[in-house]
């Protein structure tokens, strides 16, 4: 059990060995040294436990193949190790700790459950010298050092130049996993134009009013943040003072970004248009290519009639998809930018969908469907015309199916590789096998 509850935690909270040891009350073997951090045998011993705990098999200890092994789980420790401390030089990686707590409650709740209740989950835990507490605190620490691991690679691979991948790798990595492969259910894959009613210029004015009103108000000494809960339209960042936390360019719409990243610390913009309505934007701290930024979001609001005249246009959209015009050009011509153009998802994803694509489950190749109209928040709506262009039964994956998703993986291994030769090269590394 102490492998299973154990495993990398030990090597992944930032800090010496000589701590962890200290903690253990363990003297042991040092086999490697990274950067300012170090990993003891028993760790990587651990985590060999724990892989044949979970059914993996492993080489008898001693043998040349448990070497190989060794020395391949040494280094992922090594290279996790140099993620965490890049990763701890970047200050824009905060830890989420409501997504944590969540996570956490949800392990602890699955062990009470398989162990038959928490009284039965607490005697196996004192078993291995351990309380629900601190049990609790491992699965926390390794949860924080999964969700920087995750924000860093996110970090570096936005910006992370392409790599090529060969058609022959694309086959050898399909032929890889076509023998754990599921049977493919029944997918659909659909065209759509998505309209989004537009206010009229009277509602614009008046929302372009407020917002240059509050914009005085900020610029008079009121606080922005409570501003932006009293008055900002974005559900999403009003409730935290209009906080949008770290972004880089290529996250926000034009606008916004041209506004944002010409501001200093501290400094407010004038009103600015998007198709979302009218922001003020204060930049709080910037770095090179990132802004923290709270805003204040003024939304148009719009009539009955703004809606019918959005309904008759969806169905003018419709007439003309039906005699035969391209939906990419309508919808470079009505749609709204945020609504993806195509989507593909199997017919057990619909449910996932708005609503009103519930329709599609009836739906054959070719079959314009429309104008579906749901909401996307309170007082949003959006109505869709919907271009079947495929229906495929249930069966086994093809090449071709899996192609996209297979290049997307191998280029993101690659690229993920260059990044840790990146790290190795800078860094102090001491393997003692």
């Amino acid at each position: 059990m102490r492998f299973l509850l154990i495993g990398f935690f030990l090597l992944l909270v930032p800090g010496s060995a000589h701590a962890q040891l200290e903690d253990l009350d363990v003297v042991d073997r040092l086999v490697a040294v990274v950067g300012d951090s170090s990993i003891v045998q028993t760790q990587v011993q651990e985590e060999i436990q724990r892989m044949q705990l979970g059914g993996a098999p492993v080489p008898l200890p001693g043998s040349a193949e448990y070497d190989a092994l060794f020395e391949q789980i040494l280094n992922r420790f090594v290279d996790r190790l140099l993620v965490l401390q890049a990763a701890a030089r970047d200050s824009l990686f905060r830890v989420d700790d409501e997504t944590i707590n969540e996570r956490v409650n949800q392990q602890i709740t699955q062990l009470t459950t398989q162990f038959g209740g928490q009284a039965q989950l607490q005697e196996a835990l004192a078993a291995e010298a351990l309380s629900l507490a601190e049990y609790r605190e491992i699965l926390s620490n390794e949860q924080r050092v999964t969700q920087v691991e995750q924000m860093f690679y996110q970090s570096q691979l936005r910006d992370a130049a392409p790599v090529e991948v060969t058609e022959d790798e694309l086959l050898e990595r399909f032929q890889e996993a076509r023998e754990q492969l599921q049977q493919r259910p029944k997918l659909m894959t659909i065209r759509q134009v998505v309209i989004q009613p537009s206010a009229t210029g009277a509602a614009m004015d008046s929302a372009q009013a407020r917002a240059e009103v509050l914009l005085e108000r900020i610029t008079a000494g009121e606080d922005f943040a409570q501003l932006a809960i009293e008055f900002s339209g974005d559900p999403g960042t009003a409730v935290l003072g209009g906080d949008l936390g770290w972004f880089r360019r290529g996250r926000m719409v034009r606008e916004f970004e041209e506004a944002a990243f010409t501001l200093l610390d501290g400094q407010v913009s004038e009103v600015v248009a998007t198709d979302f309505g009218f922001h003020i934007i204060k930049v709080e701290r910037s770095r090179p290519g990132e802004r923290s930024a709270r805003h204040i979001l003024i939304i148009p609001e719009k009539t009955e009639s703004d809606l019918a005249s959005a309904r008759q246009l969806a169905m003018d959209v419709r007439q003309r998809a039906e005699s035969g015009s391209s939906m990419t050009e309508l919808y470079d011509e009505f749609s709204d930018p945020a609504a993806p153009d195509s989507i593909t998802f199997a017919f057990e994803q619909l449910s996932e969908l708005p609503p009103a694509y519930a329709m599609l489950r009836t739906a054959n190749a070719e079959d314009i469907v429309g104008p579906l109209e749901y909401e996307v928040g309170p007082g949003e709506t959006r109505l869709a015309v919907v271009s079947v262009i495929d229906v495929r039964e249930a069966g086994a994956y093809t090449f071709e199916d899996l192609r996209g998703q297979l290049a997307a993986q191998l280029q993101q291994e690659r690229q993920i590789e260059l990044i840790i030769e990146q790290l190795r090269a800078r860094t102090y590394i001491d393997i003692r096998m």
